[in-house]
C-alpha cells in the first residue's frame, strides 16, 4: 500500500503510469506472492463465502481484499503495461476471476474490519463497482496487436465455468444498479459533489459490466446462450430503466462538458448496454426470441426518454454535446427488421399502448433530433406490423388438391408437387386445411419432411407479406428506377430481372438482379433450377420489368431468401406457370360442397 502511495505522490515528477510501472511492476514478484498468500490464508473460497477464513486473525477480510485487490485496479487504470500483464499471465488472470467471483458472492453491505462499517456502509458495493474495470481489462483486446492475448476459455475456467460466470455476472449488474438507485439526488451538479461522484462509479460500474457481456457473448457462443435464457437482456434493460433520467440532465457548462463525468460520458454509459442488446440480436441464432425479450422488457417505452434532457434544478437549457456513438439508433434499426415476425407483433400488441403513450414527444422538447427522429420510423413500422397482422388472410379455399370432389385435376397437383419446395416456407396446416386428410397426409410427408426452414418464418409470412406489399407500392417510382439501371447493367438479362427486397436492413433496401445473382437463391435445394428453367420459359417479357420478388429475413446471424408468399402461392397454383392443354376432372356441384369444409 505504501507502493502505491509512493506512486500517486511522485506525479509532478514523472507521470503517474510511469511510476506504477517502476514501483508496482517492476517489483510484481516480490508483491504478487504476498497477494496470493493473503488470499488464500485470509479470504474465504470464492465459490463458498459462507466458509470460515482458515486464519481471520492474520489480518481481517477488510485488508486482506484492500491489499489483494487494490494493486490490480491501481494498474489497470494507470499503466498500459499492467493492462498487458492482465491480458497475458495465466496465474494473475486466474487470481483475477476468483476474487471477482468471491466480490460477486459476498451478500453483505460491509466487511468486517472496515473502519466505516459505522458509518455508510459503502465499502462493498464501491468494490462491487470498480472491479468490472479490471475484470473488462482482462479478456479485452490488447492495445499492441503483436501481444498475446489469452484466450477467453482460461478465464471462464478460471471462474468456474460458464454458468458461474453468466450467473456472477448479472449479478454484479443487479446489485450495482441497485445501488445505483440508493444514491441519493446531488444537491449540486458539480464534480466535485459528493453524491455525483457516487454516481459515477456506479454507472461507471455498469458501463465495463456491459462491455464485459458484450465480449463474452460475441466470443463464445456457450455464453451468449446461456445469458440469454437467464434474461440478460432483461437485466441490461432494467438498469438502463433506473439510471436514465438520473444521468441524462444538463446541469452546467463545467458539469455537462467534464471529460469524465460530462454528457458525453453519461451517453455512452446507457449506449455500451444497447450495443450488448443489438450484438445479441445480431449475433445469435434465435434474434426472434431476443428481440421479444427486450421489448418484455420495456426497451421501447425506455428508449424516447433518452429523446428528452431535462435541466437540473429549473436552470435553461442549454447546448449539450454532440451525441457521437450511434448506439441507441442502431439497436432501433435492428429492432425494426424484427418486426417481420409474428411472434414479435405479439410482443408489440402487449406493450403498445405503454409504447404509444411513452413516444408522444412534442418536438420542441426534444434534446436529441435524430433519436426523435428514429423512433418516428421505427413506431412507424410497429403499426404497419400491427395492420400486416390482423389484414384478413388470404382466401385459399379455392386452391384445393385432386382429391374426391375438388376442383383440380391430377396432372396440376402433380405439378404442384414437383413444386413443393416453394412451398415449403408456408404453414401447411394454413394453406391445406380444406384439404380431405389423405391427400393432406401425401403433402405434409412431401413438402414438411424436406423443409429446413424456421417455424417463425413459416408463421410469419402474412406480415412478411404485407410489408413487401407496402414496400413496392409505397416506393414504385425507386422501383422503376432500379429496373432501368439493371437494364442498362445487365443488357443481357434484362428479361430475367428478379426484385429483392432485403428486410435484414431498416428501411428495407430494394435490388433488381439477374436470378442467376440472387445471394443464396433460393437454397440449395436441387427442385430451384427447374423452377427458374420453367419461369424463363414462360416470363420472356416480364410485365412489371421483373419476373418475381423475392424477400431477404433473417433470424440473428443467419439470412434467408424466400420467395414472396403471393409469388409462390402463383407459381403453385396459378395457370400462368402450369401447362395450357391440361385437362380438368368435372364433379358435381353437390360433392363439390360436400367436401367443401
Amino acid at each position: 500500500m505504501g507502493l502505491m502511495r509512493i506512486s500517486t505522490s511522485n506525479g509532478d515528477r514523472i507521470t503517474k503510469g510511469d511510476a506504477v510501472t517502476n514501483n508496482i511492476l517492476r517489483r510484481w514478484e516480490q508483491i504478487y506472492p504476498w497477494m496470493r498468500f493473503f488470499a488464500r490464508n485470509c479470504l474465504p473460497p470464492p465459490y463458498d463465502v459462507s466458509l470460515t477464513p482458515p486464519r481471520p486473525d492474520l489480518c481481517n477480510v477488510f485488508e486482506a481484499i484492500n491489499m489483494c485487490l487494490h494493486p490490480i485496479t491501481f494498474i489497470c487504470q494507470n499503466s498500459e503495461e499492467g493492462r498487458h500483464m492482465l491480458r497475458s499471465s495465466v496465474s494473475v488472470q486466474n487470481f483475477v476471476a476468483q476474487l471477482w467471483t468471491l466480490i460477486g458472492n459476498l451478500k453483505d453491505d460491509a466487511l468486517d474490519g472496515d473502519p466505516r462499517t459505522t458509518g455508510d456502509r459503502l465499502q462493498v458495493s464501491i468494490l462491487r463497482a470498480t472491479f468490472p474495470l479490471t475484470n473488462y481489462v482482462c479478456i479485452s483486446e490488447s492495445e499492441d496487436p503483436d501481444r498475446i492475448t489469452l484466450p477467453l476459455s482460461n478465464y471462464i475456467h478460471a471462474a468456474g465455468g460458464v454458468k458461474p460466470v453468466v450467473f456472477t455476472l448479472l449479478r454484479y449488474i443487479r446489485r450495482i444498479t441497485k445501488d445505483a438507485a440508493a444514491v441519493k439526488e446531488p444537491r449540486s451538479w458539480t464534480p466535485s459533489d459528493q453524491n455525483v461522484r457516487y454516481l459515477h462509479v456506479f454507472t461507471t460500474g455498469l458501463r465495463y459490466s456491459f462491455q464485459f457481456l458484450q465480449i463474452i457473448s460475441y466470443q463464445d457462443a456457450s455464453c451468449r446462450a446461456h445469458l440469454i435464457r437467464q434474461g440478460s437482456i432483461r437485466t441490461v434493460v432494467d438498469p438502463i430503466t433506473q439510471i436514465l433520467p438520473r444521468i441524462l440532465v444538463q446541469a452546467s457548462e463545467e458539469m455537462d462538458l467534464h471529460a469524465e463525468m460530462g454528457l458525453a460520458a453519461r451517453q455512452h454509459i446507457l449506449w455500451t448496454g444497447y450495443s450488448y442488446i443489438a450484438s445479441a440480436i445480431r449475433d445469435g441464432d434465435d434474434g426472434v426470441t431476443s428481440v421479444c425479450q427486450a421489448i418484455d422488457a420495456g426497451l421501447l417505452e425506455t428508449m424516447p426518454k433518452g429523446v428528452v434532457c431535462p435541466p437540473h434544478s429549473n436552470r435553461p437549457r442549454r447546448n449539450h454535446p454532440p451525441r457521437g456513438h450511434m448506439g441507441d439508433v442502431e439497436l432501433l434499426f435492428i429492432l425494426a427488421t424484427f418486426f417481420v415476425y409474428h411472434k414479435v407483433v405479439d410482443s408489440i400488441f402487449r406493450h403498445w399502448f405503454r409504447m404509444q403513450n411513452s413516444t408522444m414527444i412534442e418536438p420542441q422538447d426534444r434534446r436529441d433530433e435524430g433519436l426523435g427522429l428514429a423512433l418516428q420510423l421505427v413506431m412507424t413500422a410497429t403499426c404497419d406490423a400491427m395492420d400486416h397482422a390482423t389484414v384478413e388472410p388470404m382466401n385459399f379455399h379455392e386452391y384445393r388438391c385432386s382429391g374426391p370432389g375438388v376442383l383440380v385435376s391430377h396432372a396440376r397437383i402433380r405439378v404442384c408437387q414437383q413444386k413443393a419446395s416453394v412451398l415449403r416456407m408456408f404453414d401447411i396446416t394454413l394453406l391445406f386445411g380444406e384439404m380431405p386428410k389423405g391427400c393432406l397426409a401425401q403433402w405434409t410427408q412431401e413438402v414438411v419432411s424436406s423443409s429446413k426452414g424456421s417455424r417463425d418464418i413459416r408463421k410469419s409470412l402474412q406480415v412478411i407479406g404485407g410489408f413487401e406489399t407496402s414496400v413496392i407500392s409505397g416506393s414504385a417510382e425507386d422501383v422503376e428506377t432500379r429496373i432501368r439501371e439493371a437494364r442498362q447493367q445487365f443488357p443481357a438479362f434484362s428479361n430475367k430481372l428478379v426484385l429483392m427486397l432485403d428486410m435484414t436492413v431498416f428501411p428495407t433496401a430494394i435490388h433488381v438482379l439477374p436470378l442467376q445473382k440472387l445471394e443464396q437463391f433460393p437454397g440449395e435445394d436441387p427442385i430451384w433450377p427447374e423452377i427458374a428453367d420453367e419461369i424463363r420459359e414462360r416470363s420472356d417479357s416480364p410485365p412489371k420489368g421483373y419476373m418475381f420478388s423475392v424477400v431477404k429475413v433473417h433470424l440473428g446471424k443467419s439470412k434467408f431468401t424466400l420467395f414472396s408468399p403471393s409469388t409462390a402461392l402463383d407459381m403453385a397454383f396459378e395457370c400462368q406457370y402450369l401447362s395450357d392443354d391440361e385437362p380438368h376432372v368435372s364433379v358435381d356441384k353437390d360433392d363439390d360442397d360436400e367436401t367443401a369444409g
